[in-house]
Order: structure tokens, then C-alpha cells, then sequence
């Protein structure tokens, strides 16, 4: 787990994108090196941060430790069932449909999502600024052009319905969460 790579990778995904993506593009990393050396620790340390901020508002680590695990996987399994299904709208919106490719701009688009999520578990009381997660679909618009070659008159198209990808599968997966969450807590811990 290289550490400074994840660090350079979101600080530059933040400040240039642009730059940033023509960097990612000349890379031939595969799905699985993507999602091992940029995603999974990111995602680590989101978990991490569910953690600290659970134990500070609920007190109960085994609560904490089970909302981060659910975190950590449920964000993975979003992650990666969101990229395989882009992958597959590509060529409807004239993209270069290649499924490396298409998990790197996904991957790397999470940027500002996994750093607003962290914060927010961190401090739970702050969740709303999480809403800045949302430039994550900045980075995803930038990376769409550079990384898939999708035309300028399927952008808007391309961008929208991988938006509504990623927010449906999302949100199908952390009600799933939030429902075992309640379930585990109500039973384990208040019963």
C-alpha cells in the first residue's frame, strides 16, 4: 500500500484534473491494481474514520466496527457493480467500451467522495459537507473525455445516466446496510 501514490493521485485529482486524467491515461494499470493501490485504502481509512466517529457519537465498538465493515464492503461492491455497468453503457453513448478503462475513471472519480465521506463518519454532527462529494461527478465529467473518448454531444447524456448509476446502486446498497445495521443494533445491543 503505497501511501504516497494515493496522496499525490487525490491531491492532483482535486487541484488539475484535467492534468491528472492525461497522466491516469497514459497508464495501462488494470482494474485489479486500480482498485488494490487507490481504492482499497481509501476506502480503509473511510472505514477508519466510521469508526472513531461511531465510538464518539454511539460508544459501542461493536456497533462501530460493524458499520465500518458494512462501509467498507458495501462501498467496494458499489464501486465495482457501478463500473461493470458503465462499462456496458459506453458504446450507447459512442464511448471507447473497455473495461480497465472504464474502472479507472470510475476509481479515480470517487476522489472527492471518499474524502468528504471520511470526514463526514469522522465527525458525524458535519455530515451535510459531505454533499461536497459531489465533485465527484466534476471529476467524472473531466475523466469521461479524456479516458473513454465519449463525443461532446453525448456527454451530458453519458454523465447523467452514470450518475444515476452510481447514486441507484449506492443507494440500493447502503439501505441494504442500513437495514442489517438496525437489525444487528436493535437485537445485539438494545435487546
Amino acid at each position: 500500500m503505497n501511501l504516497n501514490f494515493v496522496f499525490n493521485r487525490a491531491r492532483n485529482l482535486i487541484i488539475n484534473p484535467k492534468a491528472e486524467w492525461t497522466v491516469i491515461q497514459s497508464e495501462s494499470l488494470g482494474k485489479e491494481v486500480v482498485i488494490k493501490s487507490y481504492a482499497v485504502p481509501l476506502i480503509i481509512i473511510m472505514a477508519f474514520c466510521s469508526i472513531l466517529g461511531s465510538l464518539i457519537m454511539v460508544s459501542n465498538l461493536g456497533y462501530a466496527i460493524l458499520k465500518a465493515l458494512g462501509i467498507f464492503g458495501f462501498t467496494y461492491a458499489g464501486m465495482y457493480i457501478s463500473a461493470i455497468i458503465i462499462n456496458e453503457l459506453t458504446t450507447s453513448f459512442n464511448s471507447k467500451k473497455n473495461i480497465n478503462t472504464t474502472f479507472r475513471l470510475v476509481v479515480y472519480s470517487f476522489t472527492a467522495y471518499f474524502i468528504m465521506s471520511a470526514i463526514a463518519f469522522l465527525w458525524p454532527p458535519i455530515g451535510m459537507l459531505s454533499i461536497f462529494g459531489a465533485f465527484s461527478i466534476y471529476l467524472f465529467w473531466v475523466g469521461t473525455t479524456v479516458l473513454l473518448e465519449t463525443p461532446e454531444d453525448n456527454k451530458v447524456g453519458f454523465v447523467v445516466v452514470s450518475t444515476l448509476v452510481i447514486v441507484g446502486v449506492f443507494a440500493i446498497l447502503f439501505l441494504i446496510l442500513q437495514g442489517i445495521l438496525t437489525t444487528i443494533f436493535t437485537v445485539k445491543f438494545l435487546g
